[in-house]
């Protein structure tokens, strides 16, 4: 990134200037790619009449039910066909919204479970998978995460991801969804194949469990980021732990406070690991349904008056490969 960049940034930062923020490149680490889409333009697009989500879920499991309608609506028990391309649809939409917002390097996560709406069908899936994100090749550059949906079945998230990791189209492996379920040991051997394949480190922890839970992923996954691990904040041992071995949090302000885990933009945990020398990422998390691009988490967050303008650009650059 260069001087006029960062200047742009600021400035867009200190004016409210929404259009020169949109040319200054940024990235979003943390985009979940069936989700990553404009909630309105997507829905007319395909002709559906669905509801807009509500802006809080006290329960997390009121989240994960909308999640799933959007994967279905409006059929009922579709089949891997029309999963296929339904979730192909949503892709589309999330690199149309990274694109329009400015965005220049996105790490989307994709679900390995796609596999089975595939029929197990590797080579056709990165075919798809790899012909789409080629089409954005001139605006973004898309480094694809594959996750595991921790509530799943062993032998079933065994039986998808590993193929996923073999095939050398994913960058990074990430496990998510609430992390309440599937303490991270139930993945170790995953994460070692990952490693053993060159693969960045990820995974979901400390957004609704503690601290510990951050410090233990970390620890016994190897993991090389963290997706939230807001909980860290809580715990002067743990951001030390953080800050001693690089590991970078890849935080989602609009998700925390929707999902009820952070009352506001103020009071979001982001000033208090940056003070303790955690380096962190400002990211989407899932736009379609928390309505905020990365251009607006920014101005969210630098509304607070906690922060300054140059250190917003920092957090902005912390999202770079640094090669």
């Amino acid at each position: 990134m260069n001087s006029k960049d960062s200047r742009n940034f600021v400035q867009a930062l200190e004016t409210g200037d929404r259009e020169l923020m949109k040319t200054v490149p940024r990235a979003d680490v943390h985009n979940h790619a069936a989700l990553g889409g404009d909630f309105h333009s997507w829905a007319a697009k395909e002709g559906f009449d669905l509801p807009e989500s509500p802006r809080h879920f006290p329960d997390f499991t009121d989240f994960q039910a909308l999640v799933n309608t959007i994967f279905t609506y409006p059929e009922n028990n579709p089949d891997g066909d029309f999963r296929s391309k339904r979730f192909l649809s949503l892709f589309d939409a999330t690199y149309e919204l990274a694109a329009a917002d400015g965005i220049t390097y996105i790490e989307p996560g994709y679900d390995a479970v796609l596999l089975d709406h595939y029929g197990m069908d590797l080579e056709r899936m990165i075919s798809d998978l790899r012909r789409q994100t080629d089409r954005y090749s001139d605006r973004l550059t898309i480094r694809p995460d594959v996750g595991i949906l921790r509530v799943c079945d062993m032998k079933d998230i065994e039986r998808t991801i590993y193929p996923c990791i073999e095939s050398g189209f994913f960058n990074a492996l990430d496990v998510f969804a609430d992390e309440r379920s599937g303490p991270p040991e139930d993945f170790r051997d995953i994460y070692r194949a990952a490693k053993k394949a060159g693969m960045k480190l990820k995974a979901h922890a400390g957004e609704l469990l503690e601290a510990e839970f951050v410090r233990r992923s970390v620890e016994v996954l190897e993991l090389d980021e963290v997706q939230h691990g807001i909980a860290a904040a809580t715990s002067p041992p743990v951001m030390r732990f953080l800050a001693d071995n690089g590991i970078r949090l890849n935080l989602c302000p609009s998700s925390n406070i929707q999902l009820c885990q952070v009352e506001s933009f103020k009071t979001h945990p982001m000033r208090i690991l940056m003070d303790h020398g955690v380096k962190v990422t400002v990211n989407t998390d899932d736009i379609i349904i928390f309505g905020q691009r990365s251009s607006e988490e920014f101005f969210n967050m630098f509304g607070t008056g906690l922060y300054t303008p140059e250190e917003l650009d920092e957090v902005r650059l912390n999202g770079f490969p640094l090669s």
